[in-house]
């Protein structure tokens, strides 16, 4: 009898524990970091474009902003696009490499058409990710960005690299996200040697500040340190420059994007 108890009891032994493994190999599907953190949103400065001429503290700051944020990005259209359309797909778990993978393929306006491979290799509370990107009959699988963050997703940094002809880091991104306390950064800096080498973007968001969105330019080529708020949805919003004010205050406009006095 104690012979066919174990017979019976030795499969179900081994179904068991094989059932607990196979749970236990699959890690975690992390949390996706947010697109700010390597694509923030300056959509005050890009939608009134039309007054620049009419207007001054504004389209200076409006103008500061898209001038280095298209510095910072000038040759990262394809690994942004790929991470931003990243966002909206569905991954799947490979269990050969314990990799959470994301397959897809993008479309580069005057650049091309890719396919980009995500990968998200979970330890413990820790994420690497790394963006592989392929052009049909030039490259494959050149690693154009890769980055850390945590299981949730509310901090972490990116480096970016140049291009598949030249693979030396870019740009590096620290970046944080509470969901808690409403508030966002991201600091861009140049890596790359050159002119603009360790200028940086730095880019937050505060949901309860009556500013609730900021940039801080600094430009190590010209010595000079730009600060720009601004409230969203209102538009209205204030700049600081010393190399091009003069001074060490703040220069304001109001919701019509006209020049207004600073609240003191």
């Amino acid at each position: 009898m104690k012979k066919i108890l174990a017979i019976i009891l030795i499969p179900m032994t081994l179904l068991w524990s094989c059932s607990d493994d196979d749970g236990s190999t699959q890690d975690p599907q992390p949390n996706m970091p947010p697109e700010s953190s390597m694509a923030p949103n300056f959509d005050n400065f890009e939608e009134e474009g039309g007054r620049v001429a009419q207007v001054n503290n504004w389209a200076y700051a409006a103008t500061s902003v898209g001038v280095y944020s298209a510095i910072l990005y000038s040759n990262l259209a394809v690994p942004v696009t790929a991470f931003k359309i990243g966002l909206s797909q569905d991954a799947t778990y490979e269990s050969s490499t314990n990799l959470w993978v994301w397959e897809y393929d993008i479309n580069v306006p005057n650049k091309g058409s890719y396919s980009v491979r995500l990968t998200a290799d979970v330890d413990g509370s820790d994420v690497d990710w790394t963006g592989y990107i392929s052009l049909a009959g030039s490259f494959e699988d050149f690693v154009w960005f890769e980055g850390e963050s945590n299981l949730n997703a509310d901090a972490g940094s990116w480096t970016l690299y140049e291009s598949p002809e030249n693979p030396s880091p870019w740009l590096s991104v620290e970046w944080s996200d509470d969901d808690t306390t409403g508030i966002v950064s991201s600091e861009f800096t140049v890596e790359k040697q050159g002119d603009y080498y360790q200028s940086s973007i730095s880019y937050g968001a505060n949901a309860n500040a009556t500013y609730n969105r900021s940039v801080v330019i600094v430009d190590t080529n010209a010595s000079n340190t730009i600060e720009v708020d601004w409230n969203t949805p209102s538009g209205e919003g204030r700049v600081k420059s010393e190399a091009y004010f003069e001074n060490t205050a703040y220069h304001c406009w109001d919701n019509t994007l006209n020049d207004t006095n600073c609240p003191s």
